[in-house]
């Protein structure tokens, strides 16, 4: 994560913006009297909303961990899945 002072934020808004847009950068901004503020994309926004959501379905962080430690050889065949 970059950090910037209010002040270069401010004086290099357009290169900023789009540092954090085209290259998925969160930018940090710090403030002389505090209140700091995050300058994150709306794509990178979205993924994090969507891993917050995630997070609050109970167990499933658990069975994605347990599941990427799992050889390809003990996993269910696509075949045998219903659906």
């Amino acid at each position: 994560m970059n950090k910037v002072t209010a002040n270069r934020f401010r004086l290099n808004l357009g290169r900023e913006v789009d540092k954090v847009v085209e290259e998925h950068e969160i930018l940090w901004v710090t403030r002389k009297r505090g209140g700091d503020f995050v300058v994150v994309s709306a794509d990178d926004w979205r993924a994090i909303e969507e891993t917050l959501f995630l997070n609050r379905v109970p167990g499933l962080v658990e069975s994605i961990q347990r599941a990427s430690e799992e050889s390809f050889d003990e996993g269910t065949r696509l075949e045998d899945l219903d659906g």
